[in-house]
């Protein structure tokens, strides 16, 4: 039995996905909502989430209640059901985000948010096949279009929204205009005949970042319930200069176009939260 708890928006619950896949890849997982149902109110320091992995029609069983009683509850009836039906069920939790060794457990529980292809590379063809998107809507095949009438398209993805808010700032920090400027620099050197599309969450401010950069496509039609479409837009670009952000992470990942994908050296904020980076990054991006 494997057990994943689901929390964070879409690229988040893709890892927590993947993850468990990665422990499973015959069976069904068993998806915990708790934490979505209980923490469905967005406050000063939090955004509330909701499931978002239902986009590629997964198949899972969800964790129930009396499921977790048998697997985790204390009273002597618990432990005799546990005993019967589950057996003992491991929990490999993460502090924060730090990599973790995950048990050789019968079952297993996933705790955290497990941001590293580590986990789950070997396994990437059949994600790629479980992570697959819906029809697009008429005007975003027209983007489509446009993405694959070139030959060199870059996804650019800028992520502000709730990463604005204070206590969120102080543990991801923002990502500046000179990450950005190098990101270009190091594509211009390297391939001719350069296509951006970018992608945000604000707009205004891309624009204004990239009023002077030309063949450029600001992609600003899907929000709220369609930002999947987004990602299924970045992963069909050949190079992705992403964000410290799970969402252009996967849609960097996701891209079978055999590009150069470059992510910001700091992902977290390094006076609160000091990760390895190569356990977030893949080995064959570049970090700026």
């Amino acid at each position: 039995m494997t057990i994943t708890k689901l929390q964070g928006g879409l690229g988040n619950q893709m890892f927590q996905y993947a993850v468990a896949r990665s422990r499973c890849v015959d069976e069904k997982i068993y998806l915990d909502f708790s934490f979505l149902q209980k923490n469905n109110v967005s406050t000063e320091h939090f955004t509330k989430r909701d499931f978002e992995l239902g986009v590629f029609g997964i198949q899972y069983k969800e964790f129930s209640d009396r499921e977790r009683k048998i697997c985790f509850g204390t009273s002597t009836k618990d432990k005799i059901l546990r005993k019967l039906f589950y057996g003992r069920t491991e929990t490999v939790h993460q502090i924060e985000n730090e990599f973790v060794i995950i048990p050789a457990a019968q079952n297993i529980y996933f705790d955290g948010y497990f941001q590293s292809e580590k986990y789950f590379a070997s396994i990437r063809n059949q994600l790629l096949t479980e992570f697959t998107f819906p029809e697009l809507d008429g005007a975003n095949i027209r983007i489509l279009d446009q993405i694959n009438s070139v030959q060199n398209s870059v996804s650019i993805h800028i992520r502000r929204g709730d990463y604005l808010k204070p206590e969120v700032l102080k543990y991801h920090g923002s990502l500046g205009e000179n990450y950005y400027k190098a990101g270009l620099e190091l594509l211009k050197a390297k391939f001719p005949n350069l296509y951006y599309f970018v992608f945000s969450d604000d707009i205004s401010f891309a624009k204004t970042l990239f009023k002077d950069l030309e063949n450029t496509y600001f992609v600003n039609i899907n929000s709220g319930k369609d930002s999947w479409k987004d990602m299924f837009l970045m992963a069909q670009c050949r190079h992705h200069i992403i964000a410290n952000s799970s969402f252009s992470w996967w849609g960097a990942w996701l891209s079978q176009k055999q590009g150069i994908n470059i992510a910001p050296e700091n992902w977290f904020n390094k006076e609160v939260a000091n990760f390895d980076i190569n356990n977030i990054v893949p080995s064959d991006w570049i970090t700026i």
